[in-house]
């Protein structure tokens, strides 16, 4: 560039040296936006201290990289260069990559459930970071999978959809989440103002308060909990491999919970934290460790013939998961009906080379299970 044409203000600017030349814009012509709207709205809160959050030392000093689609062409018509422009606009934003799911419940700010989400894990005292962490310790922010020995308890995807459950009572399926009974649905598109945002926060907070009173154990450090290849006490240590430390388990249990506090308390399916804590203390006399009956070769499966090697079931997991539902619902006296439960369970075992003295024994101690909860453990 020739320092003659540099403007003043750039004039000791080292970054110029590299650049292709200096781009102004005038007042008459027209100017559309492509992509990067939201960027630049978060980048001028940052800038003018208006977020909820500091922006990092040196932020407005940071070079961005900006592209400009110049319209060269003055010959052609306002309408054959308006159609190229929306031929741009709709192959950017058309066939971009879609963000991932961690990012979307991260970034929405209209989805109730995503924005509850996020603040539960930022505020929440079993959820949120200590100290000056960003990042909580025990929600995995990336995937839906946990690994065992990690020291996170669950994922953010699953979080998410534990809070839906616990949200969508009975009430909200049958009048709707506005009571608007034309719309049963959670519009994920609309935010909803800032009274109604608290008050679901504070429900979901509730809802955690009483779990967490009700189940302690919940508290315990999960890369203790998720062991598949060591039964409890065999090594000395006190290792377990419990359901509700797996994502599979978690939402499972969370539809299992909604049940018992919409039964419990059917004007609204909540109620104060001690009340909703004593319904569900039940769960506790729930056989959570996956090596026994109902979990084992439901949820938990071998993955060699000597089943010396466990893994979470991913064949047919929809419906086995649904087996595993009736069967909590069974087990905990909810439910009365057992003969076709009892074929779904056995059809589902994986694998499907059990002896049948085997496939009994198993069920028999499901049936002591349900006999110990439902006579409050004066069945022999």
């Amino acid at each position: 560039m020739d320092h003659e044409v540099v403007p003043e203000i750039f004039a000791r600017s080292s970054s110029l040296k590299d650049s292709f030349g200096v781009l102004s814009f005038g007042d008459d012509p027209k100017y559309y936006a492509l992509d990067g709207q939201h960027r630049v709205a978060a980048i001028k809160l940052l800038v003018n201290g208006e977020a909820d959050v500091s922006a990092p030392e040196g932020f407005d000093n940071d070079l961005l990289s900006v592209l400009v689609v110049l319209r060269e062409d003055h010959d052609v018509s306002e309408g054959v260069w308006m159609r190229r422009y929306r031929r741009l606009f709709s192959s950017l934003n058309r066939y971009a990559k879609p963000t991932d799911r961690d990012t979307n419940i991260i970034m929405d700010e209209d989805d109730l459930v995503a924005i509850v989400t996020r603040r539960l894990i930022s505020e929440h005292e079993f959820f949120r970071a200590p100290g000056r962490e960003r990042e909580s310790f025990k929600v995995l922010t990336k995937g839906k999978n946990l690994k065992e020995g990690v020291s996170h308890f669950t994922t953010l995807q699953t979080l998410y959809e534990v809070n839906q459950i616990l949200l969508t009572t009975r009430e909200r399926q049958n009048r709707g989440w506005t009571h608007d009974e034309s719309s049963t649905k959670l519009n994920k598109q609309i935010r909803p103002d800032e009274d109604d945002l608290e008050k679901y926060y504070e429900e979901l907070v509730s809802y955690w308060d009483a779990i967490l009173e009700a189940l302690p154990v919940l508290r315990r450090p999960p890369q203790e909990m998720r062991v598949h290849d060591v039964a409890p006490g065999n090594d000395g240590s006190d290792h377990e491999d419990h359901v509700l430390f797996w994502p599979i388990g978690q939402e499972l249990f969370a539809k299992f919970a909604r049940t018992i506090l919409d039964d419990a308390f059917p004007d609204g399916g909540r109620a104060a934290v001690s009340d909703m804590a004593a319904r569900l203390d039940l769960c506790t006399q729930i056989p959570w460790e996956l090596h026994s009956p109902p979990w084992r070769y439901l949820l938990l499966v071998p993955k060699t013939e000597a089943e010396d090697s466990w893994r979470m079931r991913s064949e047919d997991r929809k419906l086995a998961v649904e087996v595993a539902f009736r069967l909590l619902c069974w087990i905990s006296g909810r439910l009365d009906e057992v003969g076709e439960l009892r074929t779904d369970w056995r059809e589902h075992l994986y694998p499907k080379r059990h002896h049948e003295d085997r496939i009994e024994a198993m069920w028999r101690e499901i049936e002591r299970a349900r006999a110990h909860i439902v006579t409050g453990g004066d069945a022999e």
